[in-house]
């Protein structure tokens, strides 16, 4: 049998010094191991060198779990890094992070504070509608509303507010705003229109043009001596707006007289009778300034003596302020009249020889 020594052993092992045991595998054979024998045994290699160790330790697949680390050297104020050293830097630490908008699945409001929310696109959804803010990615540019309600609004508006808002109305194809459109600081005053100033400029309020119009007649029969042109006369008016009848240079109230530049519809009618002898007939025809108007006479035939006819068509006629247009009636029968019935007969009313009337329409 071997002999165990009981002297003190060496202060400094070494992997070859010999240890006693007993193989397992050898009928509990005792015999002598090294110490690298025993630590080569396979497993061990996944084993964290004793104290003192001088090589890596390598730990695949597996932690590293400790009560307590301690780095020696370093203070409680100290970090240590990943490449091994420590540094007293300021890190933040989880429980001191603030400002950042919690991730997705947060139940709580996000105070940005004076900070703002960046992003190239906005989408909020909604069970009732949907709020796009972007030029992409979903195909619109700008702000984009969509409710399934039918109705989108912009402003301060509740069923319940009065404040300042727009309102969309799919339902009914309109447009609700409230109060007032406001421009260069102004609401307008009652009746104004906005006009627009052209490109670049914004729209102003304006007062909204007064109608121009005029309604004229004459209570006269007027005969002719046949062969002369006879101007129609309007003595009398049912009210009128810069448009007037002026006297010609005989004193007689021909001239339908205009103040505003523009295209003027002008519309008469003419009762004709012949009292006498054979068929006539009755040119009737404009002159703008005196300038007989082209491609405005109109032929009437009067074939029966002491029958009514009326004359009665209209002319569109472009004119300057000032100007002024005149109807002329010409005939070879000098027993053509425009005759009249001043007298009323009840039920009936008075009958004017020409009624006249003027309107702007551009």
């Amino acid at each position: 049998m071997a002999k165990i020594s009981t002297y003190p052993g060496p202060s400094s092992p070494s992997l070859s010094d010999m240890l006693i045991g007993t193989d397992v595998n050898d009928m509990l054979m005792t015999k002598n191991f090294t110490i690298s024998d025993i630590i080569s045994v396979a497993g061990s290699s996944t084993y964290v060198p004793y104290t003192g160790g001088n090589n890596d330790v390598f730990l695949p697949g597996y932690g590293f779990y400790a009560n307590e680390f301690v780095v020696y050297g370093g203070t409680s104020s100290q970090f240590l890094k990943a490449d091994g050293s420590i540094d007293s830097n300021a890190y933040a630490l989880a429980s001191s992070i603030t400002g950042l908008v919690p991730y997705t699945g947060a139940t709580g409001n996000v105070d940005l504070g004076a900070n703002r929310l960046i992003t190239d696109a906005v989408l909020a959804r909604s069970s009732t509608g949907i709020l796009y803010l972007s030029p992409s990615p979903f195909d619109s540019v700008g702000l984009k509303l969509e409710f399934l309600t039918g109705v989108y609004s912009l402003g301060d508006y509740t069923s319940l507010s009065g404040g300042t808002y727009i309102i969309v109305d799919d339902a009914n194809t309109r447009i609700e705003l409230s109060k007032g459109i406001y421009t260069n600081g102004s609401e307008g005053a009652i009746g104004d229109v906005l006009v627009s100033q052209g490109a670049g400029f914004p729209a102003q309020w304006t007062s909204a043009p007064a109608p121009v119009y005029g309604s004229f007649y004459d209570m006269n029969t007027f005969s002719t001596l046949g062969s002369v042109e006879e101007f129609m006369e309007f003595g009398s008016s049912a009210g009128s707006s810069d448009v007037s009848i002026v006297n010609n240079g005989l004193g007689n109230p021909t001239q339908i007289t205009v103040a505003q530049t523009g295209v003027y519809n002008i519309q008469f009618s003419a009762q004709l009778t012949k009292t006498g002898g054979t068929v006539g007939d009755v040119n009737i025809y404009f002159k703008k300034n005196g300038v007989n108007l082209g491609g405005s006479n109109t032929i009437v035939t009067l074939a029966n003596n002491n029958h009514y006819v009326v004359a009665s068509w209209n002319i569109f006629v472009p004119l300057n302020a000032g100007q002024y247009v005149e109807i002329v009636w010409y005939t070879t029968n000098a027993n053509v009249q425009l005759t009249s019935i001043p007298v009323a007969v009840p039920p009936v009313d008075t009958v004017p020889s020409v009624i006249l009337t003027v309107n702007k329409v551009g």
